[in-house]
């Protein structure tokens, strides 16, 4: 498969899977929010106080994270599956012997033309190792040595 097309795919999925985890997180508030206004009618108000409360900051760490995964996509939308990189660095794709990795912001693995990639923050430790390195590069995060085999 041509680099291009395969570039392509591989944003258009990590695009996808933030866009998933979104509607996720997004359905998630919409359920707390209904057992917490339901619950401002319950029986006793000690029963259930402990409960909202539980709940309203689960809510609240579920919109922080949403919002994340919201400024991710938006980093995500930029990226240019035109644009071809020999060395690694952000927007990259990069192949290794052991996985492939999309190096802009940390997704969980998804699968791309029967391809696992994962999706490499530019924090990362991996990432910081192997920053501006080329296929053919080896690099040893952690006690395991990456051999890149393609960047672009």
């Amino acid at each position: 498969m041509k680099t291009l097309l395969r570039k392509q795919h591989i944003l258009e999925a990590a695009r996808r899977k933030l866009r998933e985890n979104l509607a996720e997180y997004h359905e998630r508030i919409d359920e707390l929010k209904s057992v917490t206004i339901n619950n401002e009618l319950a029986e006793t108000a000690s029963q259930t106080e402990g409960r909202r409360d539980a709940d309203i900051e689960l809510m609240d760490t579920i919109i922080e994270k949403s919002d994340q995964v919201k400024h991710d996509l938006e980093a995500l939308e930029k990226l240019d599956a035109a644009e071809v990189l020999q060395t690694v660095q952000f927007g990259s794709v990069v192949i290794t012997d052991q996985r492939a990795f999309l190096v802009a912001i940390s997704v969980e693995e998804f699968e791309v033309d029967g391809i696992n990639v994962l999706g490499l923050s530019t924090k990362a430790p991996l990432y910081l190792a192997m920053k501006g390195m080329r296929a053919g590069d080896q690099v040893g995060v952690n006690g395991v040595t990456y051999t890149i085999k393609a960047v672009f």
